[in-house]
Formats: structure tokens, sequence, C-alpha cells
């Protein structure tokens, strides 16, 4: 049940950020929720999982922003692998660094993705998008929390 609701949040989530976000957005910067969840989703379930939901939300993302199949999905593979750090235990104790570690996420994810599309973003605008997203570590992990129940 969990997987499905996750599932779903991911899809709805995506849908939002694609469709009605940049017409609301009254400033220059989009910040990418997508990263963030599927780092902390990530980080507590195994590999295999990760990288089955890396896929589908990439081609996902690739279809509602209309990238080359595959671009989203590779651009987000950083997330698997950094999230694989925050998996151990040891790790999991401190809340800092899962914090720092979905920063550095979500700030290569977004240099990758502007290689990927041939745009580079600004660097004021990758800044507001990893501080938008260490914020967003403890509320998400309660939602993923909320979830998982």
């Amino acid at each position: 049940m969990a997987r499905f609701l996750f599932g779903l949040l991911l899809f709805v989530i995506a849908i939002v950020q694609a469709t009605i976000l940049p017409e609301i957005n009254p400033f220059r910067v989009a910040v990418d929720v997508i990263p963030i969840l599927l780092f902390l989703w990530c980080a507590n379930h195994g590999l295999r999982e990760s990288l089955v939901w890396i896929f589908f939300t990439g081609i996902l993302l690739d279809v509602l922003s209309l990238d080359y199949f595959g671009t989203n999905a590779l651009a987000l593979v950083i997330v698997v692998l950094l999230a694989g750090l925050v998996h151990q235990r040891v790790v999991q104790a401190n809340v800092l660094i899962p914090m720092v570690l979905g920063g550095i996420a979500v700030g290569i994810h977004g240099v990758m993705l502007g290689l990927l599309r041939g745009q580079l973003t600004t660097p004021f605008a990758l800044l507001v998008q990893i501080a938008f997203a260490v914020g967003l570590v403890p509320v998400i992990y309660l939602v993923l929390r909320v979830v998982r129940r």
C-alpha cells in the first residue's frame, strides 16, 4: 500500500510541477521537488526498487517536459547513488547528513539536467533550488513516514 501511495504522490507532484506551478510561479526560479522526494524514498528502500522508481519517474518527466527519452532518468541517477550513502544506519541517526546529501543530490541533478538539455542554470537559481531542497528534507521525511504507515 505504501508503494502505491508513494507512486500516486510522485505522479501528482510531477503533474502539478509540470503544468500548474510554471503558470502561477511569480519567480524566475522553478524548484524541483521530485529529486528530493526520490532521494528520501531511496534512502529508506533498496537499490533495485530505487532504480525502478527513478526510471519510471524519469520517463514521466520526459513526457511532461518534452525532453528526449532518458534525459531526466539519467539526471536522477545521482539521487540513487547519494541515497545509497544515506541508507546506512549510522548516517540515518543524524538529520543533518541527509539534508546535506539531499542538497548535493539536487545540485548535481540540476547541473546534469541542464547539461543534458543544453541550457545551463544560473548559479543563483541552483543555490535557491539547493536551499529549498535542504529545507524540504525534514518535511518530506515526515510525509513519507506517514505514507509508510
